[in-house]
């Protein structure tokens, strides 16, 4: 795999929200989260959630939203420097939505001048398959990002969050009453509807519940947490269908948000420019 490599710095902000979706690995102590995690030269880390996992990689607070081009963009801002560094190295790269190409480095992106969009004739690349990285939705990032050799991620043994076992594979939608990331009866959350993936307010049947990428079905008996973790290839991720969203219109064209979302990623590289 050609290097990707993106140095990641502390935040010049205030931190104190770190702790509460990962804790770096400390010598000679065990594991006891769902994931252990390793982004590119950043130091180990665990986290319990998805959520958790891309705010590590990201060094920010990866809030959910309803938004869906709101949460593209999130994902475009982890994999921009990624695509950057290949490019650099002349590795063809495609940044994709779905069956859909939003950047591919052999191509001028949509805020070239007539001047810059000239200098991608005389490009070199690589006699290679072009690497991709996939923003359909957080499991696709994760994938993309394992595939490609910039984040390690292992799995505790009994959990499927993930992977995906038979409990996830039988959910016809999210739903955050039955999730085990909805915190009930804790001492510090006398209110209740305390989602422990996002730490934000929910309620049972919030509309966002519906297509989360962090949703896991509460199960009946919990297991005791294992001692080992598995280590997470491309393949073993589970992508629920009902986490997917409608990229096309029924005669075939493009939904408007898609469109609006190609808007804002040429809006950005105008404004970086």
């Amino acid at each position: 795999m050609y290097e990707i490599t993106q140095r990641v710095y502390d935040g010049t902000f205030d931190t104190l929200w770190r702790p509460k979706f990962f804790t770096p690995l400390e010598e000679g102590k065990a594991a006891s989260k769902e994931f252990i995690v390793k982004y590119l030269d950043r130091p180990p880390a665990e986290t319990h959630c998805l959520a958790g996992i891309l705010t590590y990689v990201m060094d920010y607070p990866y809030f959910d939203t309803d938004d869906e081009i709101t949460k593209a963009l999130m994902r475009l801002e982890i994999v921009k420097p990624l695509h950057h560094s290949l490019t650099m190295q002349g590795v063809r790269s495609r940044i994709v939505y779905g069956s859909v190409t939003l950047l591919d480095n052999t191509q001028p992106p949509p805020y070239a001048n007539p001047e810059e969009a000239a200098e991608y004739e005389d490009m070199e690349w690589i006699d290679e398959e072009p690497v991709e990285w996939n923003l359909f939705n957080d499991r696709t990032l994760i994938q993309s990002l394992i595939r490609n050799e910039a984040l390690i991620v292992m799995e505790r043994a009994d959990v499927f969050v993930l992977r995906g076992d038979a409990a996830l594979r039988k959910a016809k939608q999210g739903h955050c009453g039955s999730c085990r990331y909805l915190a009930r009866d804790r001492e510090d959350d006398p209110d209740g509807g305390l989602c422990t993936a996002y730490y934000q307010r929910t309620a049972d049947e919030a509309p966002i519940g519906t297509f989360c990428t962090d949703f896991y079905p509460r199960l009946k008996q919990e297991k005791p947490p294992a001692d080992r973790y598995v280590l997470v290839e491309p393949d073993m991720i589970y992508i629920p269908p009902y986490t997917s969203q409608t990229l096309f219109e029924v005669d075939g064209s493009e939904t408007d948000w898609l469109k609006e979302l190609r808007k804002e990623i040429a809006k950005q590289g105008r404004d970086t420019d």
